[in-house]
């Protein structure tokens, strides 16, 4: 949009970054959509055709344990294919389409060369060469696919367009490339330039590759496997339209429009001819109705899609006008046909395979031609009629329109039904005709059923759709039965399918290979179980199957939007699946796509303009959150909107409008921000910047809480250590653990003195409840600091034992203190003065004495909500250069903490000890202390590297003042503590 058409390198290359970014959000939409698992149950039949794959195409897999079984690939012979292709057709497939290429063929004149040389040399006399003919008959592995895909009437083969650079040599790829390579492989494929509106658009090929003649004109159809990928080499849209021979190889010379294996595939089981085809580009390729019924020149009735009988329709015509009249009442499956496969034996003989695998013998099979309808209607409940002789047919026990059809003689019975009856009638004559020991399916199992909360007509035949399924129900009797000889009905809606003006088409890919098996969208059968018959032929009826591999070992893997390593074949499957379900991906038009974009650039920028940056950033993220939100909604549905055009209208205006209002607005804001970092957290500068809050530079005072932090016997540590340079290692990785938590807990950064740090809590920025947020951070630090002890401890001896037991004492009091930049003019600093600065610098040093870690002042106490800390009493001491005394607390944990009840019952048990020390109750305090001894979490025998408890203190007090007491008998004592030590 923002470049239009103007020529010139550098904007090609802009032009490619926004490809490639656009290119990043698609394939990221692919990525999301193709991730979703679902809960899905395995069989345990390997064989089985499980539900929870797409019901209608399968992969017949050269696999690996087809590899293991049959030898290298190089080695098979093709024979292999051949007899893939016939159980296949015997099963009953409707199309079965190859994504396995077979360059040329030799017809076995090489084996042949090389059996007659070899049994020259060991039998020289022989005239071994009069049976080359014999040899060659047996080693012709090419006449039997050729010939089995011809008997099959429903394989597709595949060929590749390629270009003549792949070649060394003009004399290889000259013959793929002329008219006459285009006569030898045949039209019957092909489309007329004259179907297409925009003919100059399809993309000329130089070479028709990879498949011989013979093997072309015996397919259904033929088309090709090409899968080129983007310039970033990701598979995102395959071309369903070249142009052979190429015109910029041979001016004078017509070209035809060739298409793709499944786009080929579908004109077989639509049963349409090339010249139907109508292909305007840049709009669709129109395939027109995918069903229908026509009656030939002979009279006889046929449907388009493979394997489905006239009977079939009828059957299906009847049953789902009456169910239509009460859909509603139908949402439970109706049986409408069943499978009934007919052999003729070397004899003549026909005989039956039917529903519920009965195989019916010679004399059932005849008499199935003897029986009609109306024998069956008249048939009493207990009635039974014969046949013929040894033959009675009588009504089943297990259910309505069920006779039981027995050959007393053979002791053999079947279960038959009026429609089997119907359809073997139907085709009695043709029976007849049929070529001997080939299978021919005259019915196939089919049901249908309307689903109630989609409302509409579900069938198990992929062809029969909803739309088809309507337009049988309102298609009269009358009008079929008139249906004149040559002439066709057409059911469902004309299949367009969608392509840009280059004849490209999106493939919109369904799932992932690489996931669990469950996961998959298509089931894969081993080539060998195919090979060898040992999935049931059965299941095979109406289906779809694509012959190719997903072994590593062949290396037919694309890149795909979703997955790398994706087989090629999924490729193929997946156009199919689309095309089937129309199940379609298109992009936006690009004039639609610059709608959204102008839309969306001026909501920004009247945002960015009119709004505070800081919800003016918000909402963009929420605009740029909620379109790709929409956009991804569209994909799912089918409709590209386009991602990356947007998105940058999006930060583009508003980072322009933003620049504008920082330019004009932000400058003391700035100021702000620089003056601040290294004092504060950034959220916390960001808060401030927010909420315009300017502190006063030079001195402000105000109610905030001071925070002091010591490494206990620090020296000892440099000793240990002893190595300056490690000494330091540790310090700088232990106060960055430290800083953090306190930026974390939005403390302002006074200054480091060796191992302390000091701190304060509500300045330059004022926060609701500053001594919380310390406590909090004491914590937090204490908490910190265990996980920093066990990381040492696991690092071997890298550091002495000392450092593993590194313990730190917090000092924390609340009170009116100035805060501000102070200093000379040369350099100043931003930092706290008060006397409650100094009274929390002596509570962390007096925190020694009781072998606390964590002392706060009352005056911080009386700030902290009830519940958020486990804390108890400590003392009421006069620190050193203090007259007042103050009373202190020792701050534990946190509710929810490992050691919570054993915290609970030392704070109970403390506090009664505590009430019995302050009444001068020297023994009961003694003992209760003594009880605390048990709980304490910092006791030596349990925490290397404490040296007391304040439990242990206490003891010793008590000791003490049982000798002497702190005022005389009969005095009142204050319980003041007098500290002799900082």
């Amino acid at each position: 949009m923002f470049l239009g058409n103007v020529q010139n390198p550098q904007l090609d290359g802009v032009r490619n970054g926004a490809e490639s970014l656009e290119y990043l959000f698609y394939d990221m939409f692919f990525k999301v959509k193709t991730g979703k698992t679902h809960n899905l149950e395995e069989t345990g039949d390997k064989n089985a055709l499980n539900s929870h794959y797409d019901p209608n195409i399968f992969i017949v897999d050269i696999d690996e344990p087809s590899l293991a079984k049959l030898g290298n690939y190089n080695t098979w012979d093709r024979s292999i294919h051949a007899d893939v292709v016939k159980n296949l057709s015997n099963g009953g497939a409707s199309a079965i389409g190859f994504d396995i290429l077979f360059k040329n063929a030799d017809f076995g004149e090489q084996k042949t060369q090389q059996v007659t040389t070899m049994l020259n040399k060991l039998s020289p006399d022989t005239p071994w060469d009069s049976l080359g003919g014999d040899i060659r008959t047996f080693y012709n592995y090419d006449s039997m696919l050729v010939s089995a895909v011809k008997e099959s009437g429903n394989t597709i083969v595949c060929n590749i367009f390629d270009s003549y650079q792949s070649y060394k040599h003009e004399s290889q790829w000259r013959p793929l490339s002329t008219a006459e390579r285009a006569d030898e492989i045949g039209y019957s494929s092909t489309f007329e330039l004259s179907q297409v509106d925009s003919a100059q658009n399809i993309e000329p090929k130089d070479l028709l590759d990879n498949i011989f003649p013979e093997l072309a004109q015996a397919g259904a159809q033929m088309g090709s496997v090409n899968a080129y990928p983007d310039d970033d080499g990701v598979v995102r849209r395959v071309s369903l339209l070249y142009r052979f021979p190429s015109p910029e190889l041979y001016s004078g010379t017509e070209s035809k429009v060739y298409s793709t294996m499944p786009l080929m595939t579908l004109l077989h089981l639509f049963h349409q001819k090339p010249e139907n085809v109508k292909i305007k580009m840049g709009q669709y390729i129109d395939l027109g109705k995918p069903f229908g019924i026509y009656k030939d020149s002979s009279g006889f009735f046929h449907t388009t899609f493979p394997q489905f009988s006239y009977p079939m329709f009828l059957a299906l015509h009847k049953k789902i006008r009456e169910a239509a009249k009460k859909p509603e009442e139908n949402s439970q499956f109706i049986d409408i046909s069943s499978k009934i496969i007919a052999t003729k034996n070397s004899e003549g003989s026909v005989t039956f395979e039917i529903f519920e695998g009965q195989m019916l013998n010679e004399t059932l099979s005849d008499a199935l031609f003897q029986i009609d309808v109306s024998m069956l209607d008249s048939l009493g409940e207990d009635e039974e009629k014969e046949v013929a002789e040894n033959i009675t047919v009588k009504r089943d026990e297990e259910g309505a329109n069920r006779f039981v059809l027995t050959d007393s003689e053979e002791d053999e019975e079947a279960v038959i039904t009026p429609y089997i009856v119907n359809t073997v009638k139907y085709f009695a004559d043709s029976l007849q005709r049929l070529p001997p020991n080939k299978p021919t399916h005259i019915s196939m199992d089919m049901d249908i059923h309307y689903d109630i909360a989609k409302k509409k007509w579900v069938s198990n035949l992929v062809i029969l759709n909803n739309d088809v399924l309507t337009d049988i129900i309102n298609t009269s009797e009358e009008r079929i039965h008139n249906l004149q000889a040559g002439m066709e009905i057409r059911f469902g809606k004309v299949k367009q399918i969608p392509i840009d003006r280059w004849g490209h088409y999106q493939i919109n890919y369904k799932g992932r290979y690489n996931t669990a098996e469950t996961e998959r969208v298509f089931q894969h059968l081993s080539y060998y179980d195919i090979t060898k018959n040992r999935v049931d032929p059965g299941l095979f009826q109406g289906k779809i199957f694509i012959l190719g591999s997903a072994a590593p070992a062949l290396f037919d893997f694309v890149t795909a939007p979703h997955e790398e390593n994706y087989p090629g074949v999924l490729t193929h499957a997946t156009i199919l699946q689309n095309i089937l379900n129309d199940d379609f991906l298109v992009t936006l038009q690009e004039r639609y796509q610059q709608i959204i974009v102008v839309l969306l650039a001026l909501v920004c920028l009247l945002v960015g303009l009119y709004v505070k940056s800081y919800i003016s950033i918000a909402l963009s993220f929420v605009l740029m959150g909620g379109y790709l939100g929409i956009a991804y909604h569209y994909f799912e549905q089918g409709l590209y909107l386009g991602a990356s055009k947007q998105i940058f209208a999006i930060l583009f205006t508003n980072i322009i409008a933003l620049i504008i209002q920082f330019y004009f607005e932000t400058k003391e804001k700035r100021f702000l921000g620089n003056a601040f970092k290294q004092y504060i957290s950034p959220e916390l500068i960001d808060e401030m910047v927010n909420n315009e809050i300017m502190p006063t530079l030079g001195g402000s005072k105000s109610n905030i809480t001071a925070y002091f932090t010591d490494i206990a016997s620090f020296s000892t540590f440099s000793e240990k250590i002893g190595d300056p340079s490690k000494l330091v290692e540790l310090l700088n990785e232990y106060l960055t653990a430290m800083t953090d938590t306190l930026l974390e807990n939005k403390g302002t950064l006074d200054k480091y003195e060796g191992d302390a740090i000091i701190a304060f809590f509500g300045a330059p920025m004022p926060l609701p409840n500053h001594a919380q947020n310390a406590c909090d951070s004491a914590v937090d630090m204490q908490t910190k600091l265990m996980a920093l002890r066990k990381k040492w401890a696991g690092e071997g001896n890298k550091w002495p034992k000392v450092v593993h037991d590194m313990h730190m004492r917090i000092g924390i009091n609340s009170g009116d203190i100035v805060t501000g930049n102070m200093g000379s003019t040369m350099r100043k600093n931003y930092t706290m003065m008060g006397d409650a600065v100094n009274l929390a610098a002596r509570l962390e040093s007096a925190a020694k004495q009781y072998g606390a870690y964590i002392q706060i002042s009352e005056d911080t106490q009386k700030h902290l909500d009830e519940g958020r800390f486990i804390y108890r009493s400590l003392d009421t001491i006069r620190v050193i250069g203090k007259s007042q005394p103050v009373k202190t607390f020792e701050l534990l944990a946190k509710p929810g903490c490992e050691n919570e009840a054993q915290l609970h019952k030392l704070v109970e048990i403390w506090e009664q000890a505590r009430t019995a020390y302050l009444a001068m109750d020297w023994d009961r305090a003694e003992k209760l202390f003594a009880e605390c001894l048990d709980y304490e979490p910092h006791h030596p025998d349990r925490d290397p590297g404490s040296k007391t408890t304040p439990s242990h203190v206490y003891i010793k007090r008590c000791e003490a003042y049982k000798v002497n007491p702190p005022v005389a008998q009969g005095e009142t004592w204050d319980g003041v503590f007098t500290a002799t030590e900082k």
